[in-house]
């Protein structure tokens, strides 16, 4: 599914980008470009940077905790390997 139809940035994308450390909105953008033109997919962004990427989440997790006890990571675009 394409997240961002301006950018043509895909959920696959997206879910990289916060494995590789992305855990915000903003970081996502920063690292894939998604949501820095008109707007409309940043919720569509926050909900796919908010859903556990399993079932189960890891220890340690983000999404496992309150977001505002999240500690937010920003990642270089250069460092992201997406497909």
């Amino acid at each position: 599914m394409i997240a961002c139809i301006c950018k043509s940035i895909s959920d696959h994308a997206v879910r990289a980008a916060r494995a590789a450390g992305a855990l915000t909105a903003e970081a996502i953008a920063a690292a894939t470009g998604a949501g820095t033109a008109c707007g409309c997919c940043r919720d569509a962004i926050a909900t796919l940077v908010a859903a556990p990427c399993k079932a189960e989440p890891c220890p340690g997790c983000p999404n496992r905790t309150a977001a505002s006890e999240a500690v937010p990571h920003r990642i270089a675009a250069d460092r992201l390997d997406t497909p």
